[in-house]
């Protein structure tokens, strides 16, 4: 039985960035990572469209401790995931940037079929992309092909 698109986009995401990740700091498990660090938490998390077609890269950062969350919930900082992050700590990375994010601005691996090279293509240009999130994370600066939730850190 053949894959579906979606489970080998995630394998050659896995293969491609997931590597990269690793080797600048961040742990976890496909598709949600961090990196915790004494002033800061950065986590990444790959999100897909309901129709299987496409994905981005969310980023975000958040200062170390535990949250307590606005409806009660104090989650310890072991347990804190990118959704707990504040909205304007929060951007995406998708193939064409700016300050919108609609499907047809994601990495599109549409009508690739079981054509792996072009899976791990599709990662590949998301690798090529990373820096554009470092330089977020660390400095607030937005790349061309981020789309930040607000304000910068």
């Amino acid at each position: 039985m053949s894959k579906s698109p979606s489970q080998q986009m995630s394998a050659a995401l896995k293969a491609v960035l997931v590597p990269v990740l690793n080797e600048s700091g961040f742990d976890g498990r496909f598709p949600r990572y961090r990196r915790d660090r004494a002033e800061v938490l950065h986590f990444i998390s790959m999100q897909y469209d309901k129709a299987g077609t496409s994905f981005f890269l969310e980023a975000a950062w958040q200062p170390p401790g535990d949250k307590m969350t606005s409806w009660g919930e104090l989650v310890p900082q072991r347990d804190l995931l990118l959704e707990h992050a504040p909205l304007e700590n929060r951007a995406r990375l998708q193939q064409v940037g700016g300050l919108s994010s609609q499907p047809s601005d994601w990495f599109s691996y549409a009508g690739r079929g079981d054509d792996a090279a072009g899976y791990r293509a599709v990662a590949a240009t998301v690798v090529g992309l990373l820096p554009q999130v470092e330089a977020w994370l660390a400095r607030g600066e937005v790349g061309p092909n981020l789309s930040p939730y607000g304000a910068m850190p």
